[in-house]
């Protein structure tokens, strides 16, 4: 199943050794960036350590062990991901009835189309709670794998107290216990818990590899299969997304915020934010910010280069239109960039949804028309 994952040759080798060679690590870290393939190696390296099958066949995804894993069902299996306050009893089950149903929700869309977007209606992160019930799983009996696996998605999402709390589990991690941790972040991630961990590094996806997924595994056409690999830049959960037709809220925002910024439709867009006012969480909005990147990069890129180049493919005349209206956009395109990662950084903290969508759109408006 290994072979399942495309572009990360090297890593897949790495994690095979370690296997083969009985020198698998307690605690792992996998970093690049979103959509690269971490999680589904996260699992696939689980049940390989703990499948049934033979050794050069790990993971086969035919016995009883991988299809427990394959349904994040096993129960040496402990899955971590940054969440909404969950108000946990102490069986461990969630109080709030709303909640509960997002959380089931995002399990759902884990296991059936990990591509499309998810958004919890609350701002989510690691929270104490989240790792005090995962030590409490891990004073318990490994039920019937070889070794118990805990992925933590997100692990940037940990605060400081989360983050100190888990570093004892680190510190002293069970026995038959491999922890793997993944982030997109790796700058955010605290200095004593790199130093507890092998860290592993997921390369960006090439084209090419993103256009042979989309046509083999899912049927889509050479030319849609070109374009949603352009504008996905690597990240191979948008290309599905695009490539499926299946319609990407965060980025319809982010082209709407640059169409009325470069309009000066300053009322359309008051009218569209309040309009959409409690659809806005964190994670959401560092979407958006993704998206108005790679925008940014191509209106660029199109003052310099001939629209080949440029990623979003189905927005050339859009573009051109802009750039034939706003000119100097690339000598404003550095200050512009370092905003939307100051941004970015400030969403950590609380901060108003509605603010961060009224300063990204004067910012906008600045760049394009100054």
């Amino acid at each position: 199943m290994f072979r399942k994952i495309k572009g990360q040759d090297h890593t897949i080798d790495l994690l095979r050794k370690a296997i083969e060679n009985r020198r698998v690590s307690q605690a792992y870290l996998f970093h690049g960036s979103d959509g690269v393939g971490k999680f589904m190696t996260a699992l696939y390296f689980g049940m390989a350590i703990n499948c049934y099958g033979l050794t050069e066949l790990r993971p086969c995804g035919v016995c009883t062990s991988c299809h427990k894993f394959l349904s994040l069902e096993h129960p040496d299996f402990v899955h971590v991901f940054p969440t909404p306050k969950l108000d946990l009893n102490s069986e461990g089950e969630i109080k709030k009835e709303e909640v509960r149903k997002q959380y089931l929700a995002y399990m759902q869309n884990k296991l059936h189309s990990p591509w499309a977007d998810f958004f919890f209606k609350e701002s989510t992160e690691i929270r104490r709670e989240n790792i005090a019930m995962l030590m409490k799983r891990l004073e318990l009996s490994i039920h019937e794998a070889k070794y118990r696996i805990v992925i933590v998605e997100e692990a940037d999402q940990m605060n400081v107290q989360t983050a100190n709390a888990f570093l004892k589990t680190l510190e002293e991690p069970p026995a038959n216990t491999v922890i793997i941790m993944i982030t997109e972040r790796l700058q955010m991630i605290l200095p004593t818990i790199l130093s507890r961990t092998q860290p592993v590094y997921f390369k960006p996806l090439s084209r090419g590899v993103i256009e042979s997924i989309l046509e083999d595994q899912f049927d889509t056409p050479a030319s849609n299969a070109r374009t949603a690999a352009r504008i996905s830049a690597g990240n191979l959960k948008t290309a599905i997304r695009i490539a499926s037709e299946t319609v990407s809220v965060s980025r319809d925002w982010a082209f709407n915020i640059v169409d009325l910024a470069a309009k000066q439709d300053d009322l359309g867009f008051y009218t569209l934010i309040d309009k959409n006012r409690e659809q806005k969480s964190k994670d959401q909005l560092e979407d958006i910010l993704k998206y108005m990147r790679i925008i940014a990069g191509d209106l660029a890129l199109l003052t310099v280069a001939d629209s080949s180049e440029i990623s979003n493919v189905d927005k050339q005349e859009f573009f051109a239109e802009i750039c034939r209206t706003h000119p100097g956009i690339d000598d404003r395109i550095h200050e512009y960039l370092l905003f939307l990662e100051d941004l970015s950084r400030k969403i950590d903290g609380n901060v108003n949804p509605n603010l961060v969508m009224i300063n990204l759109y004067l910012k906008t408006k600045r760049f394009l028309t100054a």
